[in-house]
């Protein structure tokens, strides 16, 4: 397995992201505005997936504003048509971007799918400008999450089906280096970089069957591997893009962690 846990050539990617934007990008524009973000900033957009928070800020900044935005798939802003928004194809960790040019730096669920994300998260910090921000989103659901999540499902009697498929999920990304409890960490990252004005919040929103592709996108993407832990079937998988699908079904789909602080140095 490579280092990327999703088969970015699956036809069904696009739809995988626009999931998530639809279930998170609404939090991610409220955060992303009461930082500041306004006309004439200039903001960095890393993974910016199928692209909605990148063209929200491109929005957002106006002419005299600009953004940046970095994927390792770029091919979800081609042809974008704002002049003030750069795409570029580029590794978070290992590329480099410019030093303090920003006002703001972004991702969501990026850097718990990079292996060195230390160095990841110590690059974005550089390209922000003294008095910038730094806007970090990531999951969590390892470990005591998993049971957490499976908690929210309704029907209850589902609740061991989700617990099992997170778990798969989990131990299939731990193999590519995934970490999926490092939403929880994000405070004591920041902190130990030196950031201020460091806050957070925990948030998910709950997801009626049939109305959201992202975590049934990520299950069937990957079911060969989630099958090869060991810890759900063929039939669980089938199973569960079969509840997933459900109308009468609801179910927390992860923990974001989002957390915000403010580089001095």
């Amino acid at each position: 397995m490579n280092t990327y846990a999703f088969d970015q050539g699956w036809q069904k990617e696009r739809d995988r992201l626009a999931g998530i934007e639809s279930l998170f990008d609404s939090y991610s524009t409220r955060r992303l505005a009461d930082v500041g973000v306004s006309e004439g900033w200039q903001c960095l957009e890393v993974g910016f997936g199928a692209g909605g928070v990148a063209l929200w800020l491109a929005e957002r900044v106006g002419s005299t504003g600009r953004v940046v935005a970095v994927d390792l798939d770029p091919r979800f802003l081609d042809g974008h048509g704002r002049a003030n928004l750069e795409v570029r194809k580029h590794d978070v960790a290992a590329d480099p971007l410019e030093e303090a040019a920003f006002d703001l730096a972004h991702a969501r669920a990026v850097l718990d799918l990079v292996p060195d994300r230390q160095r990841a998260l110590e690059r974005m910090l550089s390209a922000v400008r003294p008095g910038g921000w730094l806007v970090l989103e990531e999951i969590d659901i390892g470990g005591i999450m998993t049971a957490a999540l499976a908690h929210y499902t309704h029907p209850p009697e589902h609740a061991a089906l989700y617990e099992r498929i997170t778990r798969a999920i989990e131990a299939a990304g731990r193999a590519t280096q995934f970490d999926p409890n490092f939403g929880a960490r994000l405070v004591g990252a920041f902190t130990e970089a030196g950031l201020v004005n460091i806050a957070a919040e925990v948030h998910t929103p709950l997801v009626v069957g049939g109305t959201n592709g992202w975590i049934p996108g990520i299950v069937e993407n990957v079911a060969e591997v989630l099958v090869g832990t060991g810890l759900v079937t063929a039939s669980d998988i089938e199973s569960f893009l079969a509840l997933t699908a459900d109308p009468s079904f609801r179910y927390a789909p992860t923990f974001m962690v989002t957390a915000w602080g403010q580089h001095l140095a």
